[in-house]
């Protein structure tokens, strides 16, 4: 897995620099919700045109470790529906992380 420390917030999902090397949420459950939005709005912009996968992948040092193996997962030749559909699953499983936390809490 590509890991480099970079100051700011990952490229993809948004989660802070702090938590690159964990897995989403690992550290933090609360944080999930916050990368589940980040993620989502970059799988909009693949939806709409505004990126292509392409794109996404040249900012792969710039991702924290889940996205970078998001990205790695789909391979280098990936169709954008084929991004897509992977990022749509992390969402979801971002989304459970989340709600799980919110039902912990509440």
């Amino acid at each position: 897995m590509l890991q480099k420390p970079i100051e700011g917030a990952c490229f993809l999902c948004e989660a802070s620099a702090a938590r690159w090397n964990d897995p989403a949420a690992a550290g933090d459950p609360s944080e999930a919700g916050r990368e589940k939005e980040g993620l989502a709005r970059r799988l909009d912009e693949l939806r709409k045109g505004a990126c292509t996968p392409e794109e996404l992948r040249s900012h792969l040092l710039q991702m924290c470790a889940m996205c970078q193996r998001v990205l790695m997962d789909v391979g280098e030749g990936a169709t954008k529906e084929e991004v897509i559909s992977r990022l749509e699953y992390r969402v979801a499983r971002l989304r459970d992380v989340a709600r799980a936390e919110g039902g912990a809490a509440g």
